[in-house]
């Protein structure tokens, strides 16, 4: 067992991954993390790191030609030293939504390569998550999809909830097996265009209009319980080679956890005042961003007063359009010192919907700080201590 801040990024690290050079192909860059089961490719020239690219690159860029080099695609992948903290590097994942970041040596050469695993291999030894359970980290009710569903609808779903793999429920609601984005990339193929005589333009045809989600879903699922320890979560994950497990208690989905959540647990540790907030979903101005960050900090500073807040995520969903306008849902988890808290609220102007997210947060804080305080003046409490 060790401390958390005991572990740097060469403690962590796996050895250098299969590369690419700038000059490669879109399609020797597919190939390769094929071949690896990689998320990402890290693209270096002479030991140098240059850049990264990754499936989703590929997914964002579905009409991308094979032929086209990697430098007109690839991206700038956070620095990560040999020597930096694994709370800085899981800082770094989190922010880059990167699930594998290139590791450099001091003197900037390309030496290892840092994933969502990796980091997940080492929780079980890490000190200070003995007493932390699967419910102080899952998304409890998450969004489920039918297995009769097709799996354009499972895509578009995870679009929209900013999420790569859904639980897949029967029509009693029992959870049956997983499906993931790469599940769809891997087994679909592309649409195909039908043209009938005297059709100048063709008709595209999806196939993921007809497939089932149950034809390409994994099953069995692989679960844990809310109860469960987060170390032995963690430790589940490893040896089935999943992302995420589904939280089951009396045949019901309580929760879900994945790797990104483990990510989020670790970058909590940091130690700067400030509390890292992360949105994710919205396209809007620049100015938009400022006015959330603005009134994030507001929220921030009353919670502060009775609970210390670590890492806070807004996630924005922008439904259809009623009269030319959208309405936003804003969900809200908040990372603290006591715990995990969830809010969601519907609106049609997004800052109104997040103004209300966030008191509605605010108040089941104080709401609970207040029982804490009410338990220790019972009795009962008094005697223990």
């Amino acid at each position: 067992m060790a401390k958390i801040d005991d572990f740097k990024a060469k403690d962590v690290m796996s050895k250098k991954l299969p590369h690419a050079a700038p000059d490669d192909t879109v399609s020797d860059a597919i190939g390769l993390m094929r071949k690896h089961n990689l998320n990402e490719v890290p693209v270096v020239k002479k030991g140098e790191i240059l850049g990264i690219v990754g499936d989703d690159t590929f997914i964002d860029k579905r009409h991308l030609p094979f032929s086209t080099k990697l430098r007109h695609v690839m991206n700038k992948p956070p620095e990560v030293n040999e020597t930096d903290p694994l709370v800085k590097v899981s800082e770094l994942l989190l922010s880059s939504d990167y699930r594998g970041i290139p590791v450099k040596s001091k003197k900037d050469d390309y030496i290892g390569f840092i994933t969502r695993n990796d980091i997940t291999e080492i929780i079980p030894e890490v000190d200070e998550l003995k007493q932390t359970d699967v419910k102080d980290f899952m998304t409890p009710s998450p969004s489920t999809i039918s297995e009769h569903d097709n799996i354009g609808k499972a895509k578009a779903m995870m679009k929209r909830l900013d999420v790569r793999v859904i639980p897949v429920v029967d029509k009693y609601g029992k959870l049956t097996g997983m499906i993931g984005i790469r599940d769809i990339v891997k087994e679909t193929p592309k649409p195909i265009t039908r043209q009938e005589k005297g059709d100048m333009t063709g008709e595209k045809v999806s196939p993921q209009k007809d497939l089932e989600v149950r034809s390409i879903m994994n099953e069995p699922p692989i679960t844990t319980s809310p109860k469960s320890g987060i170390r032995s979560a963690a430790k589940k994950m490893v040896e089935h080679k999943v992302s995420t497990l589904v939280a089951i208690e009396d045949d019901e989905i309580k929760g879900i956890l994945t790797q990104f959540d483990l990510i989020e647990m670790i970058t909590s540790f940091r130690e700067e005042d400030q509390v890292y907030v992360q949105i994710t979903g919205i396209q809007e101005r620049p100015e938009v961003y400022d006015q959330m960050y603005d009134l994030i900090q507001t929220y921030l500073q009353k919670i502060n007063k009775v609970m210390k807040p670590l890492v806070l995520n807004v996630h924005v969903i922008k439904h259809q359009k009623e009269g030319g306008q959208a309405k936003h849902s804003v969900r809200l988890r908040l990372s603290t010192d006591h715990g995990m808290f969830y809010s969601k609220k519907f609106d049609w102007n997004v800052m109104r919907a997040l103004d209300e997210a966030l008191e509605t947060l605010r108040r089941r804080i104080f709401e609970k700080k207040e029982k804490r305080v009410d338990r220790k003046k019972h009795p009962k409490y008094q005697k223990l201590i």
